[in-house]
């Protein structure tokens, strides 16, 4: 037998496991646990390659979201983002297909509905969704042509990302940006960008060694690219 029939196995297996877990709770009444499961089963058929199917990631985070308590705004705020996932995958998808404009705006802006409705929900110690969602919103801006806003959220999303200390997930955000001011022309500010990504990726050593030099990289091509100006 192959690899890959363990590997199907073993994705069959959780999505078992997982329903069992759903339907368990259920029965017993537990909602909060049910949620869970739910919640769960949209990851496997989001983020499982085998098992990749974002209309039933889309119904298992509904689910979960339905079966939140109206009180419990972390819950329900992580399910709105996870609804935005998937919006925003479908307009990637659609993207890389070459669908309709009015396809693509379509996925774009429900994905936009969905994390709004996160950041209305999130508590504000939720540190880390926060910054999900603001650098999700900076995407989607970015995809729409309003860099003012996307710079906004970038902006927010590196402030929550620094205030948990994670200088990796603030210089990822910090090289997007710097990326994108670069392809637009806005080298001056490209360029503090791209310098900023760099010192936080510098803090991890040879963990980030692949982030460091393509921001080295970007940077010697702004560089350039202000000599000839």
């Amino acid at each position: 037998m192959s690899w890959g029939y363990f590997a199907e196995n073993r994705n069959n297996r959780i999505v078992l496991i997982l329903t069992r877990k759903h339907q368990l709770s259920l029965r017993i009444d537990e909602p909060p646990a049910a949620a869970v499961a739910a919640f769960n089963l949209g990851h496997a058929y989001k983020n499982l390659p085998a098992l990749r199917d974002l209309a039933a990631a889309e119904q298992w985070y509904g689910r979960s979201l339905a079966m939140h308590d109206e009180g419990d705004r972390l819950g329900r705020g992580k399910c709105h983002n996870q609804l935005g996932l998937v919006a925003y995958e479908r307009f990637q998808e659609a993207r890389a297909a070459g669908a309709a404009e009015a396809e693509l705006l379509k996925h774009l802006n429900a994905a936009l509905t969905y994390y709004q409705q996160a950041l209305a929900l999130l508590p504000a110690n939720a540190v880390n969704d926060l910054a999900v969602t603001h650098n999700q919103l900076g995407n989607i801006y970015k995809d729409a042509g309003q860099t003012p806003r996307a710079l906004e959220h970038y902006q927010q999303s590196i402030h929550y990302e620094e205030q948990q200390d994670n200088f990796y997930g603030a210089g990822q955000t910090r090289y997007n940006v710097a990326l994108m001011l670069y392809q637009q022309g806005r080298l001056p500010d490209a360029r503090a960008y791209a310098e900023a990504a760099l010192r936080n990726f510098q803090v991890y050593g040879p963990r980030a060694a692949a982030e460091t030099e393509q921001t080295q990289r970007l940077l010697q091509a702004i560089v350039q690219a202000q000599a000839q100006a």
